[in-house]
């Protein structure tokens, strides 16, 4: 059980911690990179493709991408640059907003705790208010220490892409500078022209710019790998 509170606070209570930590966030770190790599595999065509990026995050201009290295399928490369692309636009604002964790956007129920990413975290089933492909109709686990999200299990509220197509989708944080930012992202999606293709995204050595004693130990092979999406 969570030892953070005698007794657990509401689900509308939680919603509103998560909002104002991500506020807190979103102001101390305005500025950092992180290396990603982007590894597309699908079973159809039994080919594979993997994209490494830099990742650039400015809090008035969202994120942008420099593709380092890129192998495999062309086909499979062509796809990951659209779901690049479609993270680029949705990290802008004002989209930005429009798929933020708070109670604008989403409905919220406590469903009891369980132990994810080391900790004992409240589990909250998220309902989208409104319908935006950005999303996610499923599961949160909040750590109630740090009152961040530190894991999410579900499922996009609409296609990212023709190709891409409605994936399930699971997200997993790593800790870095007191807060709590995506570490590895798993989706699986089945269409009509492809079938049944698997993404991983992978994002590590967070920096904030400028300062280099501030990378995490957040390297790929060290963090959990994710459950099989259902």
């Amino acid at each position: 059980m969570v030892a953070a509170d005698s007794v657990a606070p509401s689900a509308s209570e939680i919603l509103a911690r998560i909002e104002s930590q991500n506020t807190r966030r979103d102001l101390v770190l305005k500025q950092y990179t992180a290396s990603g790599q982007y590894t597309l595999r699908n079973q159809r065509l039994g080919k594979l493709a993997t994209v490494s990026v830099l990742v650039t995050h400015h809090d008035t201009d969202g994120r942008s991408y420099t593709v380092l290295k890129r192998a495999g399928s062309d086909k499979l490369n062509g796809i990951i640059d659209k779901v690049i692309a479609s993270e680029r636009a949705a990290s802008r604002p004002p989209q930005f907003a429009m798929h933020q964790m708070n109670s604008s956007n989403y409905r919220v129920q406590l469903l009891g705790t369980e132990v994810a990413m080391g900790r004992s975290c409240y589990v909250l089933e998220l309902i989208p208010k409104i319908k935006n492909r950005y999303l996610i109709a499923g599961k949160a686990w909040v750590d109630p220490a740090s009152n961040a999200v530190v894991r999410i299990q579900g499922r996009f509220g609409g296609s990212v892409s023709m190709l891409v197509g409605t994936p399930d989708i699971i997200e997993e944080y790593v800790e870095f500078r007191g807060f709590w930012l995506v570490g590895r992202v798993r989706s699986v999606t089945s269409n009509f022209l492809l079938g049944p293709s698997e993404l991983e995204i992978v994002l590590s050595d967070y920096r904030v710019e400028g300062d280099p004693s501030t990378a995490t130990l957040t390297r790929p092979e060290l963090l959990p790998r994710p459950a099989s999406a259902k």
